[in-house]
């Protein structure tokens, strides 16, 4: 079994848009595929086999926004979860995507105890996309979305890079996406502790100190992906130019890098290929996960 990680990044996905629509120019469809906030928009448009269509979201937010300064001031919201939904449910092709046997989750981080829930929508169209909310669900700026009594935020507080998740879920490899360049980090929410205070302390206690330790989850995350890719597990494709902001209205700029995204996908194919077609990795690997 071959996986697919994808991590988020809001707008910086659109390098991601990148990399999967080359992957599927190629043909190449991986047996898993777990995405995080931004990431599990890129993971459904994977497995819906249409290229172009995240690249399409990406730009089309700026004809029907649903998030930013003045989407706040006219709805009270910086971003509108469940109109981003319904955008994404206008175009996504349901019929393909449940017809295409692709494991699939969207990664989101439960508020109750603070850790990674990986969340597969069972086959139905509303739950996907409440999946997909819930993976993107910002926190502070977005209320947390309700699941079976269960309620959750943004993914990449609990697992920003999802590979380890597929190894234990029965992948042999993992190819993994970055969105940010080498030594880009996440946002620090030890900046907002006073906010974060307020708004989680009390009620979500291990939510708040998954936040306030975001930064070191993430850095260990990175050197268990170092690890791996010396094991031959993991695959690592990332941006080799300054990452664009996380949210942006210059479609330029997010063209641009959707562009990287294919071209250096495209370059690097040949060493993709040898990579996937060479021996699995060594059990010595596992490890590393102790």
């Amino acid at each position: 079994m071959i996986g697919l990680a994808l991590e988020g990044g809001a707008d910086r996905c659109a390098f991601t848009a990148g990399v999967v629509d080359v992957l599927m120019r190629h043909q190449f469809y991986a047996s898993a595929a777990s995405g995080t906030s931004a990431g599990a928009g890129c993971v459904l448009n994977y497995r819906s086999k249409q290229p172009g269509l995240f690249r399409q979201m990406m730009l089309m937010q700026n004809e029907k926004p649903y998030f930013g300064i003045c989407h706040m001031l006219r709805t009270g919201r910086f971003l509108n979860l469940n109109e981003m939904a319904s955008q994404y449910a206008e175009q996504l092709n349901f019929p393909d995507y449940f017809r295409f046997s692709m494991q699939t989750d969207c990664v989101a981080t439960c508020c109750e105890n603070g850790e990674s829930a990986y969340l597969t929508g069972n086959n139905k169209k509303v739950e996907i996309l409440q999946a997909l909310q819930a993976s993107c669900a910002l926190p502070m700026i977005c209320a947390p979305v309700e699941i079976d009594g269960r309620h959750y935020v943004d993914g990449s507080i609990a697992d920003p890079i999802p590979f380890q998740h597929l190894l234990e879920q029965g992948c042999q490899k993992v190819i993994v996406v970055l969105t940010g360049h080498d030594g880009c980090q996440p946002t620090d929410y030890r900046k907002f502790r006073p906010l974060l205070s307020v708004a989680y302390r009390k009620q979500y206690p291990a939510l708040h100190h998954a936040l306030l330790h975001r930064i070191a989850r993430y850095q260990e995350q990175i050197v268990r992906m170092q690890q791996a890719q010396k094991t031959g597990a993991v695959f690592v494709i990332q941006p080799e130019v300054r990452s664009i902001p996380l949210f942006t209205r210059d479609t330029q700029k997010i063209d641009q890098y959707y562009r990287h995204g294919c071209e250096l996908t495209e370059r690097i194919w040949p060493a993709l290929e040898t990579w996937l077609s060479a021996e699995n990795m060594p059990k010595s690997y596992f490890s590393f996960l102790s």
